[in-house]
């Protein structure tokens, strides 16, 4: 058995029957604790594995109240970077708006509001105003943006979810899940960086009317990021809260509380737990090479496996030497090999258990050698060289 060392903690053996493995020192994600959480739903997950690490009810199906305008700001979010909106176009207020109730902006009736001022009225104020500004922008009307929302939940998944309007305001057809709220914020913090700051403001000011961000974990934490605050009589107290501690980026969705101290509480009390008891381990960032591996028949005879997307692990903090990662592949690869082609997988395991799979392409295009090539390679595979 031979072992090549290709980094600290990784190293790849060559098996007996025509097969490769990487192996690393990790973990697993866990289950549960004991605790529970004074809430109707809750959920603690890592943003940029998807680890589910705690999960009370998170299937139920709850009302999300101003939660709702993590998927509002998703899809101004996703307007900008697609070049549809600029942060400081301006924007028509309508009567519709204006009227708007709840929590608000204190935009005006005809005004042209900058994107960038409703963006902070939705993230900092919870403005309703600001979000039926934006929406029937870019929906045409509020039914029009609210079939854009839910186009977008089963894009990223939200299973249990459905969306009748941009703020959460009380429908018998608007309801949500803890699990698809974790979904949702962590596409949200893992696509749109570049606009994350918004949402750990502590106070804005428009109008001449400073407002508070709800969201008082902003204060008692540092290692907090955001992300949104949402109550009303039926919903209770909700908040999604994100923080980003040692490179580990976890979310806490807490649903159905009795009081804004609750909330704040338990939501602090799983980020806690989740750092304190789990690591976030990146494996290999996006276009990675994993190994340079022998290719049979071409015109180079070595060639680039490299994975197409970032690869990061979950792991209890506890049991991080239990955990194998390798490249599975059949021997020999032969020419003419496409890049991009998949040329076998990532294979993750905690003991004799494969807890993730993810293919491993070719990161170059190999073609077919010439006749000496093919002729003296299949000589050499014929005696085993």
């Amino acid at each position: 058995m031979k072992i090549v060392w290709i980094r600290k903690t990784l190293f790849l053996f060559l098996a007996m029957a025509s097969s490769l493995f990487l192996t690393v020192g990790l973990e697993a994600a866990g289950s549960n604790s004991t605790f529970t959480v004074r809430g109707t739903a809750a959920i603690l997950g890592d943003i940029d594995s998807g680890e589910i690490l705690f999960n009370q009810g998170g299937d139920l199906q709850v009302e999300p109240a101003s939660l709702t305008k993590i998927m509002t700001l998703y899809l101004v979010y996703e307007a900008l970077a697609n070049g549809d909106l600029k942060l400081d176009a301006r924007l028509p207020v309508s009567e519709k708006a204006w009227r708007m109730g709840g929590s608000k902006t204190f935009v005006r009736v005809n005004d042209q509001v900058r994107v960038e001022d409703l963006i902070r009225g939705i993230a900092v104020q919870s403005g309703n105003d600001a979000c039926l500004v934006v929406a029937e922008f870019l929906g045409g009307s509020e039914a029009g943006f609210a079939e854009m929302m839910n186009n977008k939940a089963r894009e990223l998944g939200m299973i249990g979810t459905h969306f009748a309007n941009p703020t959460g305001m009380p429908h018998s057809d608007h309801y949500t899940t803890a699990m698809d709220m974790f979904l949702l914020s962590a596409a949200i913090m893992r696509n749109f960086p570049q606009y994350s700051h918004f949402v750990k403001e502590k106070q804005y000011t428009f109008n001449g009317i400073r407002q508070y961000n709800r969201n008082r974990l902003l204060w008692r934490d540092p290692s907090i990021t955001g992300l949104k605050t949402g109550h009303t009589k039926a919903a209770g107290y909700c908040l999604v809260a994100t923080n980003e501690k040692e490179g580990q980026r976890l979310s806490a969705v807490i649903m159905g509380t009795k009081g804004r101290k609750i909330r704040e509480e338990e939501a602090l009390r799983l980020l806690r737990y989740g750092n304190r008891m789990f690591e976030t381990v990146r494996l290999f960032n996006a276009n990675a090479v994993v190994r340079t591996l022998r290719i049979w028949k071409g015109e180079q005879d070595h060639i680039d496996v490299v994975v197409k997307e970032s690869l990061t692990v979950t792991v209890p903090r506890k049991e991080r030497g239990s955990l194998d990662v390798g490249l599975l592949f059949n021997e020999p690869l032969i020419a003419p090999i496409q890049a991009g082609q998949e040329v076998g997988k990532i294979v993750v395991k905690l003991g004799d258990k494969e807890i993730l799979s993810r293919p491993a392409v070719a990161g170059t295009t190999v073609p077919a050698g010439g006749i000496f090539n093919n002729l003296l390679d299949s000589g050499r595979l014929y005696i085993g060289w």
